[in-house]
């Protein structure tokens, strides 16, 4: 593995730590006060989402464009072809 190798898994790692150290004080933080609760929730209100919003006119056409250039931008059979290639060389 080369140095800039080595610094990129070592930075992913540090990444990964974070988000999981805020996962953890993030679950943490509300078992601790659904615990306190008179009332429990309901799981659809716990789990938020709500209803998924129709996109129309401009809005449609704009991310419509956004994903045509992020193809274009990144040929997925390249990609996928060059991850194989790296886990048949390991």
């Amino acid at each position: 593995m080369t140095p800039a190798e080595t610094f990129a898994v070592l930075d992913a790692a540090a990444w990964r730590w974070k988000r999981e150290h805020q996962r953890d004080a993030w679950l943490a933080w509300h078992t601790a006060m659904l615990a306190r609760t008179k009332k429990m929730p309901s799981l659809k209100r716990l789990l938020g989402g709500g209803e998924t919003k129709v996109l129309e006119g401009e809005e449609l056409e704009r991310r419509r464009a956004e994903k045509q250039a992020f193809q274009e931008a990144f040929d997925v059979e390249v990609i996928n072809a060059a991850m194989q290639k790296g886990k048949r060389g390991r």
